[in-house]
């Protein structure tokens, strides 16, 4: 039983960790004793909980956000990947034991040495990957560095908190200005240049401080920039700090830390403490507080997968795809985007203010002068539609060593075609290359190559698949799933789905391969099949060139198919063979044998019979460790609902319910047309 917030989007983020009901029917308040209360902290709804578990002769426990919370901020709802549990009080509050505090007080760390080990393996993805507990904040840079004089042997950083900040006053750290903390810093450190890094709400105005920003002395360093505190704190030796846990941060990077308040990692031998907590006589070592704190006390969840997980997994999710969310101090410029993608493009790049996005004409015939005099420069990002060649651009780039990001469709897109102007709620973001040119390496191929794909993500691929194929979607699910029969005697049924033979997989993954081609190459090898052929949609609907003259078709096929949807034409054949489509990866998916004629994505891993092959691809891999990287792992998805950034089941979830809306709409329009008819 919780009473945490009337927020549902704080309610939800809790049930991903505890098994709740949110406290809100007092008619029930029979059914309350020897249940299990929660709060959040020392708010007020931490207070109630402890009033109601006392009245009510019941447990409760405390939670809060772990030190490990999520990618972006939690009042931008980013979702979390930890959180701590607390029966005995909370960690940031020192005048009382918290579990934590018992944990570091009485675990036997010296014997235990999964856990250590795991700890240290930790702290050097933490401090590789520059994790902290928000991770929306550029790195800094060697300009930061250059702007600010910053020498790590003569660099001091003072870290001033916000007011109301509960692990001030809890914390025993009111006897202590911020002013008192700059005096001694600048005594105990002869010959050091001494910073000062502000909150950035601070210094926008929408918290207060217990140093005024106007009125600091002049020998002081004022950091105003809103930056990544890892990467920050490795180019200091000593930090003076009350609670923040910057402080425990700068432990694990290895700098000196002076404590003017009790912090859940003062007392135990590691900081210099200038309040004393008479309970804490330990002497533990920084891995050893790490190992209590962020491991025996937080608990962890994986909100890409939707599974509860742990330390590592969360780290190594997060060192993933904080780059699309990191606030960058760049700008973007765009070539090759269609305009009528202008407004949905911008949902991905959330980490863009939106006068920072800009979309170069397509159809100018100076793009990169166009770039240039919107403010391209060498501090810029670019991005590229799909395979699109911009020499000159692309040389700029090259010259001023600017990353290019190439963005496509995702493999879960959207209910009707791309060609129709539909929006799509995937899209994949590449700095490599991009996937369905087999010319050079992609982001996906090499995650594909690479990653070490954990159980806990190769279940969740698993159960992604089943959803997939029972909810009978696709990329665009533009077809009604509907019973089909063939009548034949011969040994097998062979589907061939036709491609855009203009489309750039066919030129930079099929080497130029026609329909045609493929369909008798497809005969030639099987002349006792009975071959299924079913034409691009975008084709059927007009919106792109590539038809196939049917009559031409059918002296290689049986059987010319439109109208039917992926899973109905699944439900009736024994093998797929393509150039590069889609299709075969999900063919895969129904569990269909697959021949490839180009080097798709999903060709080269030991899945599918191919006819052409690359030495790049050089793994064998399950079919579920195929989907996690590349359903899981590889595309950026968006909630239809919200748009916000979601999980590939979350996205398969709410395009099934759509899917089912827009086939009921289609339904009544026929009868409705059908009985408007009748009566005339």
């Amino acid at each position: 039983m919780i009473r945490v917030t009337s927020s549902k989007e704080l309610i939800k983020n809790v049930k991903n960790f505890i098994e709740i009901v949110h406290y809100k029917d007092s008619k029930a308040k029979n059914s309350f004793r020897k249940k299990h209360f929660y709060g959040w902290g020392r708010k007020s709804s931490g207070q109630e909980c402890i009033r109601l578990a006392n009245k009510y002769n019941s447990r409760y426990s405390l939670i809060e956000d772990g030190f490990i919370r999520s990618i972006g901020l939690g009042i931008h709802s980013s979702p979390s990947f930890s959180m701590v549990e607390d029966s005995m009080g909370i960690y940031y509050d020192a005048s009382v034991m918290s579990s934590l505090e018992k944990i570091l007080s009485s675990y036997d760390f010296e014997n235990d040495s999964k856990l250590m080990e795991c700890a240290q393996y930790a702290i050097e993805l933490i401090v590789r990957y520059n994790i902290s507990k928000y991770n929306s904040s550029p790195d800094v840079d060697d300009s930061f560095i250059k702007k600010y004089d910053i020498s790590r042997d003569s660099s001091v950083l003072i870290v001033a908190q916000t007011a109301g900040d509960c692990s001030l006053e809890y914390g025993m750290a009111c006897d202590y200005s911020t002013r008192q903390i700059i005096a001694d810093a600048i005594n105990e450190n002869p010959g050091c240049r001494v910073f000062l890094k502000i909150h950035p709400d601070v210094l926008s105005g929408k918290k207060h401080s217990d140093i005024d920003p106007e009125n600091i002395p002049e020998n002081i360093i004022v950091l105003t920039e809103d930056v990544n505190s890892i990467s920050l704190l490795k180019h200091f030796k000593k930090i003076y700090t009350k609670t923040s846990n910057m402080g425990f941060e700068a432990l694990l990077v290895g700098c000196e830390c002076v404590c003017y308040g009790v912090p859940f990692y003062s007392g135990w031998g590691v900081t210099d403490d200038r309040v004393k907590c008479n309970r804490r006589k330990r002497r533990l070592s920084v891995q050893q507080i790490f190992a209590g704190a962020y491991i025996l006390y937080t608990k962890y969840y994986n909100p890409y997968i939707e599974m509860k997980t742990n330390i590592i997994d969360a780290i190594e999710t997060i060192n993933r795809y904080k780059k699309f969310e990191v606030l960058p101090k760049k700008r973007a410029y765009l070539f090759g985007f269609s305009k009528w993608k202008y407004k949905y493009v911008s949902d991905f790049l959330k980490s863009y203010s939106p006068n920072t996005i800009n979309f170069i004409n397509k159809q100018s015939v100076n793009q990169l002068g166009d770039a240039l005099e919107k403010g391209l420069d060498r501090q810029s990002q670019i991005y590229i539609w799909g395979r699109i060649s911009y020499p000159d651009v692309e040389s700029f780039a090259n010259e001023n060593q600017i990353p290019i990001v190439r963005v496509e469709d995702g493999f879960i897109r959207s209910i009707n075609l791309g060609s129709n102007h539909v929006r799509p709620y995937s899209l994949v973001f590449d700095d490599e290359g991009i996937y369905f040119d087999s010319t050079q390496p992609s982001r996906l191929e090499n995650i594909l190559n690479n990653c070490q794909f954990d159980d806990k993500i190769v279940e969740y691929a698993n159960q992604l698949r089943k959803k997939i194929v029972s909810s009978k979607l696709s990329k665009y699910n533009n077809s009604r799933h509907r019973r089909l029969k063939i009548s034949t005697d011969k040994n097998s049924v062979i589907f061939v789905p036709g491609q855009v033979e203009s489309d750039a997989s066919i030129k930079y993954g099929g080497r130029g391969m026609t329909n045609i081609e493929l369909l008798s190459s497809v005969r030639k090898e099987n002349p006792d099949s009975y071959i299924v052929y079913k034409p691009h949609p975008d084709v059927l609907s007009g919106n792109r060139d590539g038809g196939v003259d049917l009559d031409k078709a059918m002296s290689y096929c049986d059987h010319v198919l439109v109208g039917s949807s992926i899973s109905s034409i699944m439900s009736i054949v024994d093998e797929v063979h393509t150039i590069t489509s889609l299709v075969g990866f999900e063919g895969l998916l129904y569990g269909k044998k697959v021949v490839t004629y180009g080097l798709p994505f999903y060709a080269g891993w030991g899945l599918t019979a191919d006819k052409l092959q690359t030495k790049r691809r050089r793994r064998k891999l399950s079919l579920n460790e195929l989907i996690a990287g590349a359903y899981v792992i590889y595309p950026k998805y968006l909630n239809p609902k919200t748009l916000r950034f979601c999980s590939a089941l979350e996205l398969v979830d709410e395009l099934s319910i759509m899917k089912r809306q827009n086939e009921a709409k289609k339904k009544y329009r026929f009868l409705y047309e059908w009985l408007f008819k009748f009566k005339k």
